[in-house]
């Protein structure tokens, strides 16, 4: 009985953990280095949705009429976002396919800190780290 109840506890814990997530995210800032700086490029208009069904959509412009978008199924537990990609829209600009997050059938694991109203996703360029900081869509919350 002891087992059932830790068990169900833990998938509780799981659930409400990743119900911090649901909503829409834009990415704002990031770390680099330590230091916090503006998004290097200011055209870029990147937004993040996370879906109570366990699935995301991730969605991206530069001020142009071309976008990527892509969506994934995702899991989150103990500070580890899990994501499959399983569909892409099919009139992304020819450029997206060059994007690894653009990849169908891309499984990743990836460090995500997150609090009410800030993401933090940690990212490995080679010896080093970014993080990138999305900040929750007002009305999304």
């Amino acid at each position: 009985m002891k087992l059932l109840i830790t068990l169900f506890l833990l998938l509780a814990c799981q659930s409400l953990r990743a119900e911090i997530l649901f909503g829409e995210w834009k990415y704002e800032e990031l770390i680099y280095r330590g230091q916090r700086i503006p998004r290097p490029d200011p055209n870029l208009n990147l937004t993040w949705t996370f879906y109570s069904n366990g699935t995301e959509r991730l969605y991206w412009d530069r001020s142009e009429m071309a976008f990527c978008e892509r969506f994934a199924s995702f899991q989150y537990s103990l500070g580890i976002l899990s994501e499959k990609v399983f569909a892409l829209n099919p009139d992304n600009a020819f450029d997206c396919q060059k994007d690894p997050d653009m990849q169908l059938g891309r499984q990743t694991q990836s460090q995500l800190d997150v609090s009410d109203s800030e993401l933090h996703l940690h990212v490995q360029l080679g010896d080093e780290e970014i993080i990138y900081i999305l900040k929750k869509v007002k009305g999304n919350q």
